[in-house]
């Protein structure tokens, strides 16, 4: 299985999809240009990225990579692709040669060459949860956090805390902002006004729930704006995990290596859903997404709390089992509704999840692993309808006109 560090990347929102992995691939294919006499660039954007591209910034995130190249960017909406991620740039060179290079962004930021299989670092000998605790049973390990270590070496836990920093710097910095995001949609930004109201309020669950939707919106409107976002596992979801994790950090005293070390048990249980189902919106709906950050923030407060490898599991189950069948239905094509709303609910649902995995996972065995409910994740995606996949064509993205 790959390494934890294919997961977790930090770039410009709003989407991972949508913008990470465009930017990447463009910057690639710059690369490949460096020495060529170029004369003209186009650049096509297919499938989701045509459909909801000018919503989540597609065309403009290219031109910056491209920045110099003045490239056409071109959306198309008809001609049938593989994958529904994929971007096309074709450069003129001059005496008439061309350059083409495709690509397919295919979830979390991650990208590969069209036709191509996508090779990651591959770190792990398991792939699936079954695995992970069949491993810890033969070399008679119980911290899920050593078994990281183990396999990512002790430098895991700098690019851990590089990226938990990252996430709590934008999320604190979003705090202290307002105004109306960008875009048609005019939204306007809450999370300040959200997180004010908390601090007024007594210390209890009403306060707790307050306190880490703040969190989750601060994060998705900042992702709105475009700013940097790490991919928990995606910038549409990238709220979630932060939010649960800044709350322990400001309001339960919690250590900053304690949360680095459960960030990345959360994230490690991330990447067997991107292994054995996936995280892409446009592929599996937004249960990918979101139900893939739930799990993610659920596993990472079980370990903190030193719960067991059983009890971080049925959390993990619990957060996801709950998404099933959600849809990716961004109105307009904008990272603003559902999904902002979508992070804070989510935030809340993985606590939820914790709880539950804390005080009821003792006294039962679950009938449902987690490792079931990817597979039924990935099969129910599957049976999704293009509209309701990140296409803008269905679910709220059509009945809700801004």
């Amino acid at each position: 299985m790959e390494s934890i560090r294919e997961l977790l990347r930090a770039g410009p929102g709003p989407s991972s999809s949508h913008t990470i992995g465009p930017y990447r691939a463009a910057l690639l294919f710059r690369h490949g240009l460096a020495h060529e006499p170029v004369v003209k660039v186009r650049v096509t954007l297919c499938g989701s990225l045509a459909l909801t591209g000018q919503g989540h910034g597609t065309d403009a995130i290219v031109k910056k990579a491209l920045e110099g190249l003045s490239p056409e960017v071109v959306f198309d909406f008809e001609t049938p692709v593989a994958h529904p991620n994929t971007i096309i740039f074709s450069a003129e060179l001059e005496g008439g040669e061309t350059i083409t290079r495709a690509f397919e962004s295919i979830g979390g930021g991650a990208i590969k060459p069209v036709g191509q299989p996508y090779q990651p670092r591959v770190v792990y000998p398991f792939r699936t949860f079954d695995g992970l605790k069949a491993w810890m049973e033969a070399h008679g390990e119980t911290d899920v956090y050593r078994v990281i270590e183990h396999f990512e070496g002790e430098s895991i836990f700098g690019f851990g805390s590089e990226m938990l920093q990252q996430s709590f710097d934008t999320l604190s910095m979003s705090l202290r902002q307002g105004g109306i995001l960008p875009g048609r949609l005019q939204v306007q930004a809450v999370a300040r006004q959200m997180y004010q109201t908390a601090l007024k309020l007594p210390k209890s669950s009403g306060r707790r729930t307050m306190l880490i939707s703040a969190f989750a919106y601060a994060v998705s409107e900042a992702n709105a704006r475009g700013e940097k976002i790490v991919t928990a596992p995606t910038c549409g979801a990238a709220g979630v995990v932060p939010a649960v994790l800044y709350y322990q950090y400001r309001e339960c005293g919690r250590t900053f290596p304690e949360l680095v070390k459960a960030f990345l048990v959360g994230a490690l249980v991330c990447v067997f859903a991107k292994e054995e189902a996936g995280i892409s919106g446009a592929v599996l709906g937004c249960q990918a997404e979101i139900g893939s950050a739930a799990s993610f923030a659920a596993a990472a407060l079980c370990y903190l709390d030193g719960l067991s490898v059983g009890q971080i599991e049925y959390g993990a189950e619990v957060a996801m089992e709950h998404f099933l069948g959600l849809t990716c239905d961004p109105v307009d094509g904008y990272v603003q509704i559902p999904c902002i709303e979508r992070n804070g609910m989510a935030a809340i649902h993985a606590y939820t999840a914790y709880l539950y995995a804390k005080y009821i996972a003792p006294y039962k065995k679950a009938k449902v692993s987690f490792d079931d409910v990817l597979k039924a994740m990935k099969e129910t995606g599957e049976k999704m309808s293009d509209e309701l996949r990140e296409t803008g064509l269905g679910g709220l993205a059509r009945v809700v006109k801004c």
